[in-house]
């Protein structure tokens, strides 16, 4: 595990039969708050739109004529803190849609993440624009969350600012029940050391936390790990705070979902969703 002011540290870049593998070091701002030895999930959140948005260049997709609607991470095991290799590939390629997968493995070959996304090619569509979400305060004069910061220190949340907004009566009157606060979060950390983050890897590098952000079970008492997160993007992020209002929601049998809407500071930009795997302590 290395120690930079970066998520990961770039490694070596090989080529075997046209398949480009890149490689990658974690450091110590990856850390879980679940446990010694393995990653929080958004640093490979973060790696995993990385990598697909490098494989998308790879295979000759612009990413400035396009850009991807939807990704999703799925966690295959406990992610390691030592060095990962990953590679892309292009599942249905086209001009106008294209489905890419990402594979995260260790040096082994053991996998640990894989993702996909759709990537899209851009059109003109000013005139129909539309968005249908309420109004959330932003970070501006929020408190500093100390409530999600606090519960679960570890090398990763203690590398990020998180500040929380509480929600007026007018949101509180639609549910009664529902979490009463939208947190916003922030890193200056690049997920990539020497490497400019894109607005998709900015979002990534915060967006897991939603699972954590509703404070209705004891973590003395009760686990709930997300197995992935799916986000989609109606529009691309602005900005460094990403807004988060999630829910949790417990079924009967052990498993749940957080469903969470994603704001930036100028309004509802998207959603995300995460399986949860429910179990007492």
């Amino acid at each position: 595990m290395s120690e930079q002011s970066a998520y990961f540290v770039p490694g070596k870049v090989t080529e075997e039969e046209g398949q480009i593998y890149r490689n990658y070091h974690p450091t110590q701002h990856t850390e879980s708050p679940w446990g010694p030895g393995f990653q929080h999930g958004s640093p490979p959140a973060a790696l995993v739109a990385t990598v697909l948005e490098d494989g998308a260049r790879d295979s000759g997709l612009s990413l400035e004529e396009g850009r991807f609607s939807r990704m999703t991470v799925e966690i295959l095991g406990a992610v390691p803190l030592s060095e990962l290799r990953t590679h892309a590939r292009v599942v249905r390629p086209g001009k106008r849609i294209s489905f890419l997968e990402a594979i995260v493995t260790d040096e082994s070959g053991r996998e640990f993440i894989r993702g996909s996304g759709w990537w899209i090619r851009r059109g003109d569509t000013k005139e129909i624009e539309r968005t249908v979400g309420e109004p959330m305060p932003g970070p501006s004069g929020a408190g500093d969350g100390s409530d999600f910061l606090d519960r679960w220190a570890s090398g990763y949340i203690n590398s990020i600012e998180a500040r929380r907004a509480d929600l007026d009566e007018r949101h509180l009157n639609v549910d009664e029940s529902r979490n009463p606060a939208i947190y916003w979060s922030r890193t200056d950390l690049p997920a990539v050391e020497g490497k400019e983050d894109s607005t998709w890897v900015r979002l990534m590098k915060t967006v897991d936390i939603a699972n954590g952000l509703n404070n209705l079970l004891d973590t003395d008492k009760w686990t709930y790990m997300n197995v992935d997160t799916t986000v989609y993007l109606h529009h691309e992020m602005r900005g460094e705070w990403l807004g988060l209002s999630a829910e949790a929601n417990y079924g009967t049998d052990g498993i749940g979902t957080t469903v969470t809407r994603i704001y930036d500071e100028q309004g509802l930009i998207g959603t995300c969703n995460q399986g949860i795997m429910l179990a007492p302590r």
